[in-house]
């Protein structure tokens, strides 16, 4: 995982525990969110991934099980994209070239 990406995971479980715990608290009104979920598995298959395969879309980076699954991404991320989402996925943010890459 890049240093970018901890970091924003980092901050991504700090404003959702400091969130939680002002619900809890009374303030706000809201029920704490729900613990954010890594990606383990592939959005087109189902099966799980694999960490040497994947696919940078839209600036966010979707693993797949298999080479196979990589053009359904290609063709449709935003689908993809919306399955991981709908399951409490936080998808990776994609590394960023470094300038002259």
């Amino acid at each position: 995982m890049t240093r970018k990406a901890t970091v924003a995971l980092v901050v991504l479980a700090v404003g959702m525990s400091v969130s939680g715990l002002r619900a809890a608290a009374g303030e706000g009104g809201a029920a704490p969110a729900p613990a954010a979920k890594v990606q383990t598995t592939c959005p087109v298959m189902g099966g799980k991934i694999d960490k040497r395969q994947y696919v940078d879309v839209k600036g966010k980076r979707i693993y797949v099980c298999c080479a196979g699954c990589k053009e359904a991404i290609r063709k449709d991320p935003d689908a993809a994209l919306r399955k991981l989402e709908a399951a409490g996925v936080v998808v990776e943010a994609a590394p960023v070239p470094k300038k002259g890459e």
